[in-house]
């Protein structure tokens, strides 16, 4: 919601910088749980990218459609959807626990 606010680039690039850091902390520790899940690796791997992708493809059709409505309406309901989103997922992971891997 942050970019939809009439700020400087440079802290647009700083907010842009912080939401890709989302992805990259968690895409690589998704990919190493699901090729941890056995005998059906290949499989695992195919659903979690196919899912990826269609988010990416989804995400961004829904977006380009919301930009008929304004680039700052765009971008606060993209920012209310994620944390909603964030919301939701807390009580579903929250009994997840780390384990030792390789064990």
């Amino acid at each position: 919601m942050g970019l939809a606010l009439d700020l400087p680039v440079l802290t647009a690039a700083g907010l842009i910088t912080l939401l890709s850091l989302g992805y990259d902390l968690t895409q690589p520790l998704l990919a190493g749980i699901v090729t941890d899940l056995g005998p059906n690796r290949g499989q695992a791997m195919g659903l979690n990218v196919f899912t990826l992708f269609t988010g990416f493809g989804l995400g961004s059709l829904i977006f380009g459609s919301a930009l008929g409505l304004g680039l700052g309406t765009a971008l606060t309901s993209f920012g209310a959807a994620a944390l909603l989103a964030a919301l939701f997922a807390v009580p579903l992971f929250a009994a997840e626990r780390s384990s030792t891997w390789g064990t």
